[in-house]
């Protein structure tokens, strides 16, 4: 083998072990940003914001016989008495498009009997069968 040979063996075998160097850590990176992901939606809204305002405001977070517990609360000017519609979102069978359809079924009502914090609210089911992870909306 030349030497000159030799160099290029050399400088492409040390430019391989970089690159999987590189590659391994994406995947270290991707693999821990993964567990942040999931540890955030894991947390509920207390104290996480970006987590109430975006992933479980309006949902059933909770079920003790005739009564629910919801993620609204002060923060979203939840009030004794205000009477919340409830939906669960369904996904349909069909595709259009590039995306499945998903539509919203209505359930039932809720009453606020207390408000609970700036996060969350008790409420007792008007009507309807209420289950976990259905969304609540303000009744216009």
């Amino acid at each position: 083998m030349k030497d000159h040979e030799h160099f290029n063996f050399t400088f492409v075998a040390s430019q391989t072990g970089s690159i999987t160097g590189v590659s391994k850590m994406f995947k270290d990176i991707a693999k821990f940003g993964s567990i942040l992901v999931v540890v955030g939606l894991l947390t509920a809204c207390v104290g996480n914001p970006l987590h109430h305002n975006y992933i479980m405001r309006g949902q059933v977070v909770g079920e003790e016989q005739n009564d629910v517990v919801i993620c609204i609360g002060r923060h979203d000017g939840a009030q004794v008495g205000q009477v919340l519609e409830v939906y669960r979102v369904v996904k349909e069978n069909r595709v259009h498009d590039r995306a499945d359809l998903f539509k919203r079924n209505f359930i039932g009502e809720v009453v606020i009997d207390t408000v609970v914090d700036d996060h969350f609210a008790r409420a007792s089911v008007n009507s309807g069968d209420v289950k976990l992870h259905d969304v609540v909306e303000l009744k216009k």
